[in-house]
C-alpha cells in the first residue's frame, strides 16, 4: 500500500524545489527569516550552524521512535524552519505549523503545558509526538515519510478515508518531503559526529 503511494505521487510529477525560502508552500504568508538557517538542504549544515537543534532532535526521536529525518523532513516542508511561519489563513503556526486544537491536544496529553509552537525544542517533540499518534492510530512506519506527512496534514481520520487523493497538491507535498527526507538521512550518515 505505502509503495503505491509512492508511485502515486511519482506518477504526479512531484519534484524536490530547490527553494530555501518556502517558495514549495504557497499556503506559508511571506514572513522574516527568524532565526531559519542560511542552509536548509542540507542537514549538516543546519546543524553545525544550530547544534542544539540536533540535540532536540535526536530527543524526540529518542523519545518518539520517529526518525529525525523525518522530523526535519515535515518541518522543512511545512516552515521552511522558519519560527514564526503562519499562512495567514489558519490557526498554524511556528515550526510545525501546527494548528490551535491540536498543539492544545499536544500540550494536556504530554503535560508540557508550557511548550511553544515557535520553539525548535517544543516544535520538534510535537512532530515526534503526532506521528508516533499516527503510527499507532494508521499503521503507518515511524520512517515512512511520504505517508506521515499525508496523515499530518490531512489528520487520522482524514488519512483513513483517503481524502489526499484528490489533493494533487498534497501528493507533491508528501513526495518532497520524501525526498527531502532522504536526502537528509544521506547527508547524516557523512554528518561529523554521525550516528545510524
Amino acid at each position: 500500500m505505502l509503495r503505491t503511494h509512492v508511485l502515486r505521487a511519482a506518477a504526479l510529477g512531484g519534484a524536490l524545489l530547490l527553494s530555501a525560502c518556502g517558495g514549495g508552500r504557497e499556503e506559508v504568508a511571506s514572513v522574516p527569516p527568524d532565526d531559519a538557517p542560511p542552509n536548509t538542504m542540507n542537514i549538516c549544515a543546519i546543524f553545525a550552524d544550530k547544534p542544539h537543534w540536533r540535540t532536540h532532535m535526536e530527543e524526540a526521536s529518542a523519545r518518539w521512535g520517529t526518525p529525525v529525518e523525518v522530523m526535519m523532513g515535515i518541518m522543512w516542508r511545512e516552515s521552511r524552519f522558519r519560527q514564526h511561519a503562519s499562512p495567514g489563513t489558519s490557526s498554524a503556526y511556528g515550526y510545525a505549523q501546527a494548528i490551535n486544537g491540536t498543539w492544545d491536544w499536544y500540550r494536556q496529553d504530554t503535560g508540557r503545558h508550557w511548550a511553544r509552537r515557535d520553539n525548535f525544542a517544543d516544535a520538534a517533540d510535537f512532530v515526534g509526538w503526532y506521528t508516533q499518534l499516527t503510527s499507532r492510530k494508521n499503521g503507518l512506519s515511524p520512517a515512512d515519510s511520504f505517508a506521515q506527512y499525508l496523515a499530518y496534514h490531512e489528520g487520522h481520520s482524514g488519512f483513513a478515508k483517503g481524502s489526499y487523493w484528490e489533493k494533487e497538491f498534497l501528493l507533491n507535498a508528501a513526495q518532497e518531503v520524501q525526498t527531502m527526507t532522504m536526502v537528509y538521512r544521506t547527508q547524516l550518515a557523512a554528518c561529523p559526529g554521525a550516528y545510524t
